[in-house]
């Protein structure tokens, strides 16, 4: 009702993209103003018979899940429910990516990885971090414009205002292909939300407002019918809402359940004067008053589903409700009935959704807090019974719920592995705030703490911290890592900590102190570490090496770094691990380089570095790759090997 005009421009997008040209449409407005509306009754329209519709959206309480849209969507387009899992999973999704075509092999794994199927491919397993990332996301990238080759696609993303950065990169990614692609890409979002694509040529974007008062004039005719709709009455309705569509169809549904009018949708009939109408200022009021009027039983009903969050499954409603099953189903149809939920699916298992995102928060808000870190927690138990085997893919749900339900035990150890999840996909800003949170609920457990946990988590808040120069705080970091590690009298995780003080003396330049207390500390850490621990004892000799360089004492650099690259095993094995130790090797072997350079020793210098770049190439790290490339050629720059022919016969020499 009212959005002809809007609707118009969709259909002159879906032209273009029919024709071959793809199109961003994003549709913003306040909560409430008819987003989702809009884009249902065009995706329900009979100009995309024959397309291919995709739809997700984003939840508030996702945004700490990597790819959560990216994995619903592909789990829609798979056609997968949650029985679809393990060994079962792997076969299907391999199958059908293989029938797309031998080029989609490649893709497998990160498509895999994605939905949480353990992979064997052992060069996916040896990439880094970074490459895995990027990976996944073009093999989401790549599967999108397959299936726009073979008919249009309509990708249809709901609430960006809550994406997370990751599903934010593929849509980035995907916009970049989308003129020559038959792909509509369309949006919804609130107005504080904001994206790069506004000077796109192919971007459109549709401002929703609340209604004009003809065109709120009409909705209410069709909501009430003639005989209720009377001017009088829908001026104030009109007034009081302000045109927002939301806002005026929970009032006329108000208006029925306190006596105001009787009947049917489109057929109401007016039994009290509209003057003595008291009506609630928001659409937030008037959804808690509709909520408290339900019957205790259906008002908690509600309350746990919002719990729960966006969608219900039945399977976990039942879970946690206090209702026998008869009880609880006829509940539920009482809560559709009143248009509070809408059921999704019945197969697999039956699933709700809540009619508006408005519902769910005002649901959840009416909850005391006890009763609601009650329901939290039987969540929690419940999630942990489902899941027992797949607790990696919902770890992030699983510490959502624990730290609402105040389990700091269990949201610090799901806080912990959902950072190392983060880590393992390059999300170190995300992996940041997950060790923090994690820090911060063992703190609300004092001395009954895991203080190992304790330890472990900052001492990976500490790495997250400084690979995103975030540096505040930092050494408040080291302060409490290096006292529960003396507590605990723990010479490895000492060792993990003084090479970090180490670290921020001699590289990041952040603690008070000199060059001789970085290496000081540093000699420490190589001792106290566990000999088989050669990311530590690796990374001490790389800063006694550069704090040796750094006050002139090259040939003293020179012998730490050689002390260091033997700790490897022999060069040939070293790329069998990627991670977090070989790409120390690589730096001891370029900052080796230069200072036999400073030295004039060119012909050694030139051997350290094409050692390193060898090395950087077999384990396939980018930054790795990269400095050792520019050391190497510094180091031929100090030779003086400037021409082509000289620097091919310098590489010659040095072996690379």
């Amino acid at each position: 009702m009212g959005r002809q005009t809007e609707l118009q421009t969709l259909r002159a997008v879906h032209e273009k993209v029919a024709t071959g040209y793809g199109q961003i449409v994003g549709v913003v407005g306040e909560p409430g103003v008819g987003k989702s509306r809009l884009y249902w009754e065009f995706t329900h329209s009979e100009l995309l018979n024959g397309w291919k519709v995709l739809t997700t959206g984003s939840v508030s309480y996702g945004t700490a899940t990597a790819y959560l849209p990216l994995i619903n969507l592909l789990r829609d387009y798979f056609e997968l429910d949650e029985r679809d899992t393990g060994e079962s999973l792997r076969q299907r999704l391999t199958t059908r990516l293989l029938a797309l075509g031998e080029t989609f092999r490649q893709p497998v794994p990160a498509i895999l990885t994605l939905l949480e199927v353990p992979v064997e491919d052992e060069t996916w397993r040896k990439l880094a971090p970074a490459q895995r990332r990027l990976a996944t996301l073009d093999a989401v990238k790549r599967l999108l414009l397959r299936e726009s080759n073979a008919q249009p696609l309509l990708l249809l993303v709901e609430d960006l205002h809550w994406i997370d950065s990751e599903t934010q990169a593929l849509l980035d990614s995907l916009v970049d292909s989308l003129p020559t692609a038959r792909i509509l890409l369309l949006v919804s979002y609130r107005p504080e939300y904001q994206h790069p694509w506004g000077g796109r040529t192919y971007y459109t974007q549709i401002r929703l407002d609340p209604l004009p008062v003809p065109s709120a004039e009409a909705l209410l005719r069709t909501l009430l019918g003639n005989d209720a709709a009377l001017p009088s009455l829908v001026r104030l309705l009109i007034e009081w809402t302000e045109g927002n569509p939301f806002f005026l169809e929970e009032s006329v549904r108000s208006l029925l359940e306190t006596g105001v009018t009787v009947g049917e949708r489109g057929a109401y009939r007016l039994v009290k004067p509209p003057t003595g109408i008291q009506m609630p200022a928001t659409v937030q009021a008037l959804l808690a008053a509709r909520i408290d009027r339900l019957p205790p039983d259906g008002k908690h009903l509600l309350q746990s589903a919002a719990v729960i969050g966006k969608d219900v499954p039945l399977m976990l409603l039942e879970a946690i409700a206090e209702n026998t099953d008869d009880d609880l189903r006829l509940r539920l149809a009482h809560l559709q009935a009143a248009e509070f939920l809408y059921e999704t699916s019945l197969f697999p298992e039956p699933e709700y959704t809540f009619k508006h995102a408005l519902t769910l928060e005002v649901a959840y808000q009416s909850l005391l807090r006890e009763r609601r870190r009650a329901l939290h927690e039987r969540v929690l138990d419940a999630l942990e019974r489902l899941y027992a085997r797949r607790v990696a893919e919902k770890v992030e749900l699983l510490a959502h719920h624990a730290v609402r339900s105040e389990a700091w035990g269990r949201a610090a150890r799901y806080l912990y592995q959902a950072g190392e999840k983060a880590m393992a996909h390059a999300r170190a800003w995300a992996a940041t705030s997950s060790f923090q949170s994690a820090v911060d609920a063992l703190d609300h457990l004092g001395e009954g703490a895991d203080l190992v946990l304790k330890l472990d988590a900052l001492l990976e808040l500490w790495v997250t911290k400084t690979s995103t120069s975030q540096l505040e705080g930092l050494q408040e970091v080291g302060k409490k890592a290096e006292a529960l590690a003396r507590a605990l009298n723990d010479g490895p995780r000492l060792a993990r900590v003084q090479v970090r003080q180490a670290q921020a003396l001699a590289l990041l330049w952040l603690f008070p102190g000199t060059f001789d207390s970085a290496i000081v500390r540093a000699r420490e850490a190589f001792h106290r570490a566990d000999p088989v621990d050669l990311r530590t004892r690796g990374y001490a000799q790389l800063i006694i090496g550069v704090s040796c360089r750094d006050v002139g004492r090259f040939g003293d650099a020179i012998a730490e770094f050689g002390r260091g690259i033997a700790l490897f095993p022999l060069p040939d094995q070293a790329a069998e691990e990627t991670g977090l130790v070989f790409p120390i090797y690589v730096s001891l072997c370029i900052w080796r380089s230069e200072a036999h350079g400073a030295l004039g020793e060119f012909d050694a210098a030139l051997a350290s570095a094409a050692e390193g770049l060898r090395v950087a190439g077999e384990i396939r790290h980018p930054s790795s790759l990269t400095l050792s490339n520019a050391f190497l050629g510094y180091c031929q720059l100090l030779r003086g090997d400037i021409d082509p022919d000289a620097r091919a016969g310098a590489c010659d020499r040095a072996g690379a």
